[in-house]
């Protein structure tokens, strides 16, 4: 995978072929297509890599769901820039990660699942509109991360981090009840 992503980087996704792959991998096309299928499966698998960082269990603590969520979008996007390559490559594709959020599915990256499941119970607590599904919401909040990756891969932002905590912040004080956001006090940032 890394032959792959070497030349994603160099030439662009759309340019490199499973024949480039196979070459620059020292390997035959057969035993290319031995570990996938096409092209494509390379690219999930290196999205799955980028995502792989396991996030500690944030559902038994004391600090409220979403403030947990904020922590667990912030992990997420530290484990991402550990691997600067891939996540670049992987945030300048122009395509969406929606996909991904499949909470019951195991191969739903860890962060996603927790975000997911902090939703829930943020919900069930009456800390959230009633109005808006809890997927709906987790979509919210996986495309403020997205967001804010690919301003770090655009160069568009020097600072992911901050640029995730802003975002995730302004995605879950736009969903919380309207008594709750209005008491909450809290900064959005920039």
């Amino acid at each position: 995978m890394d032959s792959a992503l070497d030349l994603f980087t160099a030439h662009g996704y759309e340019a490199v072929r499973v024949e480039d792959v196979a070459r620059e991998a020292g390997v035959s096309r057969a035993t290319f297509y031995n570990h996938f299928s096409e092209r494509e499966e390379v690219l999930g698998a290196l999205f799955q890599r980028l995502l792989a960082t396991e996030v500690p269990d944030h559902t038994r603590t004391n600090v409220p769901p979403l403030e947990q969520i904020e922590h667990v979008a912030i992990e997420a996007a530290r484990g991402m820039l550990d691997q600067p390559q891939l996540a670049r490559f992987i945030y300048s594709l122009p395509v969406r990660h929606e996909a991904l959020l499949k909470p019951e599915d195991e191969s739903t990256p860890a962060a996603f699942r927790t975000i997911h499941h902090l939703l829930e119970i943020a919900h069930t607590r009456g800390e959230l509109r009633t109005d808006v599904p809890v997927e709906l919401m987790c979509v919210h909040v996986h495309n403020a991360l997205e967001a804010a990756m690919r301003a770090w891969a655009d160069g568009l932002t020097d600072d992911p981090v901050e640029r995730v905590r802003a975002l995730v912040r302004l995605s879950l004080y736009g969903v919380v009840s309207e008594l709750d956001g209005a008491s909450s006090g809290v900064a959005l940032g920039t």
